[in-house]
């Protein structure tokens, strides 16, 4: 007994382009996200990276050392007072701003939020 051979089922649907400004409707697979214009990468706009300040999460200290230092700065999170050590490199400026427990996004937001529950305490 023969079986008959799988036919595989074209789904093509009735899409709308996703890139901003167009809306343009064309047939396309499920997955198909941009009309036969804006497939080409060169057609598309370009995306535009947030641009974060530098000295956001980070000091700018100008010194005029020839060589490799270990200095202590103090931690510039409100309610830190860690001392941390930061090696200090000749013609580089941009520095950590906050100690190591501090480093990261989250671990700041979460050290306000406890310090602002143990304020409503007292």
């Amino acid at each position: 007994m023969q079986l008959p051979k799988y036919k595989k089922k074209k789904r093509i649907k009735l899409k709308i382009c996703q890139e901003p400004g167009c809306g343009r409707e064309f047939w396309g697979h499920p997955i198909a996200k941009y009309c036969p214009i804006h497939r080409d990468i060169k057609n598309r706009q370009k995306q535009k990276k947030d641009v974060e300040n530098i000295d956001a999460k980070n000091i700018v200290f100008r010194h005029n050392y020839t060589d490799v230092l270990d200095l202590k700065f103090r931690c510039c999170l409100e309610g830190c007072d860690n001392l941390f050590e930061i090696k200090v490199f000749p013609k580089q400026f941009i520095y950590p701003r906050f100690c190591n427990e501090h480093r990261n996004d989250f671990k700041r937001a979460n050290f306000m939020r406890l310090m602002r529950r143990k304020e409503r305490e007292e």
